[in-house]
């Protein structure tokens, strides 16, 4: 897909104002897109944006047609989505790329999970998973009327059904990752049945030096996001339903 095409998509990047997030939107800003930061924080936000892309000094024109803006959202919240649904119908009519990537780790310290709090697994679910949902379904019926969408559900190696096998990490965020690649595989097995040009794949960016992985982790944000904004730009007939690291499929 040529710059000049990309110059004319949308996308959301849930989360988008910091972390993995903010990467995912300058990569996809630095390719021509328009992005769109959802943030709880709107000045985050705000400050994620113009960090992206500075408004010009002087008040002189620019000759690039990406924008970058920010928006108040949070993603447990009904009207919240809707509201900025609305928003985006309104300015743009369409939203041709979600990034689901908002996310809480609440639970590292907890890796029992006969012992976890389950108000904690509920609040985890609520934003990884049920949140993703609620983008999705607030937003498939916008792509499916442009026939054209990409779909990114931002999960983690922890949800790796491989993993989990393996050692006790987590159980709430774990449960909802490997919940949000069963919903990635859902949505795609939906939405490839009709003519919808809508892909939906579920990335793990690894271990990532943010505010969650800490400055131990050995992967740049550059880095983890790499994947996820490749998977946004995929070309049509691209792969669905998969999970992806380092842009190679891997197992769930």
């Amino acid at each position: 897909m040529s710059t000049t095409n990309q110059s004319k998509k949308v996308a959301l990047v849930t989360g988008g104002n910091r972390g993995i997030g903010f990467a995912i939107s300058k990569q996809l800003a630095l390719q021509g897109i328009s992005v769109i930061i959802g943030s709880r924080d709107i000045r985050q936000g705000e400050a994620a944006a113009r960090s992206i892309a500075p408004p010009p000094a002087g008040g002189t024109t620019t000759t690039t047609t990406t924008t970058v803006s920010a928006f108040e959202l949070d993603v447990t919240d009904q009207d919240s989505v809707d509201k900025l649904a609305s928003t985006i119908h309104s300015r743009s009519g369409k939203l041709d790329i979600l990034v689901n990537n908002a996310g809480v780790l609440l639970d590292e310290t907890d890796n029992l999970p006969s012992k976890i709090d389950l108000q904690i697994v509920k609040a985890t679910l609520e934003t990884n998973l049920i949140g993703a949902w609620r983008l999705c379904q607030s937003f498939v019926p916008m792509m499916k009327k442009n026939k054209y969408g990409r779909i990114v559900n931002v999960s983690s190696g922890a949800g790796a059904l491989t993993t989990i096998q393996q050692s006790l990490y987590a159980p709430a965020y774990s449960l909802s990752k490997s919940s949000l690649n069963v919903l990635t595989i859902m949505f795609a097995n939906e939405l490839r049945r009709e003519d919808t040009n809508i892909l939906v794949n579920a990335v793990d960016p690894g271990w990532v030096r943010t505010d969650m992985g800490g400055p131990s982790a050995p992967r740049s944000v550059e880095d983890g996001a790499d994947t996820a904004a490749w998977l946004a730009t995929l070309p049509d007939r691209g792969p669905t339903g998969g999970f992806f690291f380092d842009r190679k499929r891997i197992e769930w």
